[in-house]
């Protein structure tokens, strides 16, 4: 039964969809989750959002998003598009990340009900576990 459990949890389709203005940081996210197997698309405005979530098809990755990683430089964008996954589905984990003399978009990401608020120093350390466990991976 429990080989059962896990090949069924390991064939659930996943996807964590990330808002990030700057390319090189963008870019490192989607190395580390290409190196662990954790499927990523970058969303950038809320049109893209909304595809994402719901699962437009336009020839890519096309599977349920199950986390958003937001960096908070995008200011009231990144915000926005806190709002905007929150009011399709709460349940969705989103961890915002920003500078950490940034105190007031930190705030105001908690506030909007973002599940995990971090300084970019921590978010960084932690990229490989933050995408595992919003991929659904074992960590």
């Amino acid at each position: 039964m429990i080989l059962l459990e896990s090949h069924a949890a390991a064939t659930i389709r996943r996807m964590i969809t990330y808002a990030c203005q700057d390319l090189i940081f963008a870019t490192k996210i989607r190395s580390t989750a290409e190196t662990l197997g954790v499927p990523c698309r970058p969303t950038r405005d809320p049109a893209a959002l909304g595809n994402r979530l719901n699962r437009v098809e336009d020839g890519k990755l096309n599977e349920p998003v199950t986390g958003l990683l937001i960096d908070l430089e995008m200011g009231e964008a990144g915000l926005a598009l806190l709002d905007q996954i929150k009011a399709f589905d709460a349940k969705i984990p989103v961890v915002a990340f920003g500078a950490h003399v940034a105190t007031e978009v930190l705030d105001a990401a908690r506030e909007r009900g973002a599940d995990f608020v971090m300084a970019r120093g921590m978010f960084t350390a932690n990229l490989p576990d933050i995408l595992k466990r919003l991929g659904g991976a074992a960590v």
